[in-house]
């Protein structure tokens, strides 16, 4: 079961919201496990890029399926984004933090 993003939702995915309350440091896995959810979803996205493209070349009369393969692929559009935000908050909070202590970051 994936855990709950409470911090990025807490701050509105925003990093600068969230650094001057945070005091701890956000763990390199985090970012990893982020970016891993993002690459794991892009194989489901490009199929339905493909079954939408398919569609429309080939069948273009079938409105609802057409419809469908709209629908699906918004939804795995909105979940890629998702994850997308959510792995930038990361990675920003982490920057933030590091300019905050050291004065320069190491990306």
């Amino acid at each position: 079961m994936p855990r709950e993003a409470r911090l990025f939702d807490r701050f509105g995915g925003s990093p600068a919201k969230a650094l001057p309350k945070m005091t701890a440091n956000i763990p390199p896995n985090w970012i990893a496990r982020a970016r891993g959810a993002r690459k794991s979803r892009e194989k489901d996205l490009v199929k339905a890029l493909r079954k939408l493209r398919e569609l429309e070349a080939n069948r273009p009369t079938a409105m609802v399926t057409i419809k469908a393969a709209k629908a699906e692929l918004r939804v795995l559009l909105k979940d890629w984004e998702a994850s997308y935000r959510k792995e930038t908050f990361y990675n920003g909070l982490r920057i933030l933090l590091e300019l905050s202590r050291d004065g320069k970051s190491e990306r």
